[in-house]
């Protein structure tokens, strides 16, 4: 069985580059970009953040959140 096993990975991986048929996610990559805006609700993702995929295990989403500041940050210039 070892060998039909191996045959099957091996397959799957020159077929899908590598990526998670389930997913489709690649080895080295992050999941899926996701934003979390307090400010904005309805424009924020609704589902799970830790969501994972059930073949691979990769978080399928990466979440960014945004943060409105009225301070300037380091090097920042205004107006040009």
């Amino acid at each position: 069985m070892g060998s039909i096993e191996g045959r099957l990975r091996r397959l799957e991986e020159r077929e899908g580059g590598g990526s998670c048929p389930e997913c489709g996610l690649p080895p080295d990559g992050h999941g899926y970009l996701v934003p979390m805006d307090e400010e904005h609700p309805e424009k924020c993702f609704d589902g799970n953040p830790a969501e994972r995929c059930g073949r691979c295990g990769r978080f399928l989403y990466t979440v960014i959140r945004v943060v409105y500041d009225d301070t300037e940050g380091e090097g920042a210039t205004v107006g040009g």
